[in-house]
């Protein structure tokens, strides 16, 4: 029984995935935890207990990993639903397939933790090209500002909040999923500037469904980079002062 729990543990990820109702409908989905044998979705729409799906977890239509399932329950949250979901009759391939999935998702979010660590450490230069030794390298604090902002990801805008903010990255907090590796414009808040950032984490908030996503600031020159040092500064005295008041 333990090699099994550990075998079907179910790993939390956001994954792509396209929903498709036997003899109904069909609309794009995100896991938020998967495991061999079943997944949890968050989804425009519910489906009632029983009922049976097509799946294609991937990027697009028509690839990725196809597999049938059986719904098991949903809930609403907020606008949207939790679906939970159990796999029909995989096939040893499709099984393995999927835990290799499951396992690189753990592998992802291992490497995007060790990297956010990384961004709360910036070189005193941050557009020196050399690399900076740990000598030369100083504690970038965050400071928490939770300012609603729109962020520009491809050719679309999306509603987001800047949950904190350091002179070298950002946590995010948005309805749609990101993909490690993707990348953003955030503007900054007070100003017309946008800075080009790139996803290093993302998380599933449990408590409302939503994701949280850790950015790493990509700095076209000198200029952008000091800027954000001098406002990320300006928001530390302002903490600093309300905190002493």
């Amino acid at each position: 029984m333990t090699t099994n729990r550990r075998r079907y543990f179910r790993q939390p990820v956001a994954l792509p995935v396209r929903v498709r109702v036997v003899n109904g409908g069909a609309w794009p989905a995100v896991t938020l935890d998967l495991s061999a044998r079943g997944t949890r979705l968050l989804a425009p729409e519910g489906l009632l207990a029983g009922g049976k799906v097509q799946l294609t977890l991937g990027e697009g239509e028509g690839e990725g990993v196809r597999l049938r399932a059986t719904v098991l329950g949903a809930r609403p949250v907020a606008d949207r639903f939790e679906i939970r979901m159990v796999f029909e009759a995989l096939v040893p391939e499709v099984e393995e397939l999927l835990h290799r999935e499951v396992h690189a998702a753990q592998r992802r979010e291992l490497r995007a933790r060790s990297e956010w660590r990384d961004v709360c450490l910036t070189p005193a230069d941050p557009v020196t090209p050399a690399p900076a030794t740990d000598g030369e390298r100083r504690r970038s604090r965050r400071v928490r500002i939770d300012e609603s902002v729109r962020i520009h990801v491809g050719t679309a805008y999306v509603g987001a909040r800047i949950v904190d903010i350091s002179s070298g990255g950002a946590k995010i907090r948005l309805a749609q999923v990101m993909r490690v590796d993707e990348r953003m414009a955030l503007p900054i808040p007070g100003s017309d500037a946008e800075i080009r950032a790139v996803v290093r984490s993302v998380r599933v908030r449990a408590r409302d469904l939503h994701f949280e996503i850790g950015v790493r600031f990509e700095f076209g020159d000198q200029y952008e980079a000091r800027a954000l040092r001098e406002y990320v500064a300006t928001l530390r005295r302002a903490a600093e002062a309300r905190a002493t008041a």
